[in-house]
């Protein structure tokens, strides 16, 4: 079950792993021989039953509604604040930020590791966290 959460807030999910959650967790509490095994699951099931849509935006939207999954934050640059210094290319230890100085700048999610470092180094406020 941990490596299927794992996956969840990772951007990894699929609608299908949260089915097998529910069929893991009924499972191991028809199965368990004592009170705390019957009871593990709980949690799980209790959590997709009240927040299902933040599921879904999981694992379809690869989207986190409350923004505390590190696994799918995604750091934008707003191209009308961007003033092109350069500063965020400069600092990023993957060469994820593409642009011309004086142009917007562009991160290629594909290859941002997250790391915030754009963040630090923006004196425009052109880059946020979502």
């Amino acid at each position: 079950m941990n490596e299927i959460l794992d996956d969840i807030v990772n951007g990894r999910g699929d609608m299908g792993q949260i089915d097998m959650l529910i069929e893991l967790a009924d499972t191991i509490t028809n199965t368990a021989l004592c009170g705390l095994g019957k009871t593990a699951a709980s949690p799980v099931v209790s959590t997709i039953k009240e927040f299902k849509n933040e599921y879904i935006a999981h694992v379809v939207d690869k989207y986190c509604p409350t923004g505390s999954c590190r696994g799918l934050k995604r750091i934008e640059i707003i191209e009308e604040m961007c003033k092109g210094c350069s500063k965020c290319q400069t600092v990023c230890p993957v060469n994820a930020i593409t642009g011309q100085r004086k142009e917007p700048y562009r991160i290629d999610w594909a290859k941002c590791i997250k790391c915030g470092k754009c963040l630090d180094a923006c004196h425009f406020s052109a880059i946020v966290e979502k």
